[in-house]
């Protein structure tokens, strides 16, 4: 769905930019805490080393080293090493220049803008690594997402609590291990749920989990953004709120 016109429906339905559960899901998660270990069991670690991918990064110097594939794991590795007992993760609210695809770009009064406000957190594991339910919850999308700076295996949980719902968004797995779940199944926490691919079939990355949260889907069935335009970051961050509020890591 183009998300220009996902903005201004969640506008005109609401009125306004700010999600209705926005404070409601900020006061439930004040009072819970969610380990890394239950998303990522096999991994055995519940530290985080605080990876600057923005524009400013200095780990990265641009879009040319992101995108060198190659390049880009070496880099990776080597700082895995030097921090062998924490995952490396980041992202949240970053601006990115990372997003070089047609799909992340739209006209605009100035020529064109790109989304590159990236709504999720990276956490940064090798291909294969098992990806685990973080609570119960319902399918509600699996998709074979591979394209170009895509999804790859795509799947949304949705999960009920107190008065209201939100979603979890795992991105960039094998096609294999998400089309394994059908929309509607019920998942425990805990439940092997995906597997991390590699850029062959995660949209052409190097491997890692997009871990999102939304309070809504808004209009979308097969997919959601995990990046947004700058200009309309105030209503995205209302419907996709920081992934931390449930691990509390201070690192992020």
């Amino acid at each position: 769905m183009n998300t220009a016109l996902a903005f201004q429906n969640f506008k005109n339905k609401y009125g306004f930019t700010i999600h209705p559960n926005s404070i409601k899901f900020k006061y439930w998660a004040k009072s819970k805490l969610f380990s890394l270990t239950t998303l990522f069991p096999t991994v055995h670690k519940n530290e985080i080393h605080h990876i600057d991918l923005s524009t400013t990064s200095r780990f990265i110097t641009g879009i040319e080293e992101f995108n060198d594939l190659d390049f880009f794991q070496k880099k990776l590795e080597e700082l895995q090493k030097k921090v062998p007992n924490k995952i490396i993760a980041g992202g949240y609210l970053e601006k990115r220049a990372l997003y070089t695809s047609d799909i992340y770009k739209r006209e605009s009064k100035n020529g064109f803008e790109r989304r590159n406000m990236h709504l999720g957190l990276d956490f940064w594991l090798p291909e294969n690594t098992p990806v685990h339910a973080l609570l119960d919850g319902e399918v509600v999308c699996v998709t074979d997402d591979v394209y170009d700076k895509g999804y790859g295996g795509l799947l949304i949980l949705k999960h009920k609590v107190a008065d209201f719902h939100f979603y979890t968004l795992y991105g960039h797995n094998t096609v294999q291990s998400v089309l394994k779940h059908n929309v509607g199944d019920v998942i425990e926490k805990g439940t092997l749920v995906a597997v991390l691919a590699n850029a062959s079939e995660n949209g052409a990355w190097v491997p890692h989990l997009h871990f999102e949260i939304m309070l809504s889907r808004l209009d979308y069935t097969d997919d959601f953004p995990g990046v947004a335009f700058e200009s309309e970051l105030a209503i995205w961050e209302s419907i996709c709120p920081d992934p931390n509020l449930l691990f509390k890591l201070e690192a992020l």
